[in-house]
């Protein structure tokens, strides 16, 4: 198919080395192990995480004020779980769901996310669901000062917290910011 001979070496036609390129190309995207899996994840689950760091705080607070009543509370907190539902069983979080949520719509470290998954579970069962968020009442602009607090003082205020190369970047960030800087418009 479309091929000639020059001095004893083959050469393929074009459009053969062009197919052959994108099936390569394909392969390499495919394949887990080349670099691009979260990067196609994210493209088929919409992840599109806000770049800077008061864009993910704020990002937490709309989603968990459900019923934009200006309060996130247990009934928002209920509701919301079922965004991170991966497994279809809206009961109860798995570690991996909270980390997959917080990577992909926050786009947080996978570190940060088990920090935020050991929050949750306060029993320690290993399991989250609704009953461990009892109590839950804060205005929206609480709840965002609480992101603010969690990410700089209890998050990166733990130097082992700053390894990952994600975290490195938004500890630095928040480290930059004062509680003046942190509002949503």
């Amino acid at each position: 198919m479309g091929s000639k001979t020059w001095d004893g070496v083959l050469l393929v036609h074009s459009t053969t080395r062009m197919l052959a390129l994108r099936l390569t190309v394909s392969a390499l995207l495919l394949c887990g192990t080349c670099g691009f899996s979260r990067y196609w994840f994210n493209q088929l689950n919409n992840c599109n995480p806000p770049e800077q760091l008061v864009g993910k705080f704020c990002a937490v607070v709309v989603d968990n004020d459900v019923d934009d009543d200006g309060i996130v509370d247990f009934r928002d907190v209920q509701k919301q779980i079922l965004y991170f539902d991966y497994d279809d069983d809206p009961c109860s979080l798995q570690q991996w769901e909270v980390v997959t949520r917080w990577t992909c719509r926050y786009g947080y470290s996978e570190d940060y996310a088990r920090f935020m998954y050991t929050l949750w579970d306060p029993n320690k069962d290993g399991v989250v669901n609704a009953n461990d968020f009892t109590g839950f009442n804060f205005s929206t602009i609480d709840f965002l000062s609480i992101q603010y607090i969690r990410f700089k003082d209890m998050y990166c205020g733990d130097p082992k917290n700053r390894e990952n190369p994600v975290d490195r970047v938004q500890c630095a960030e928040v480290d930059a910011l004062k509680p003046e800087d942190i509002k949503c418009t």
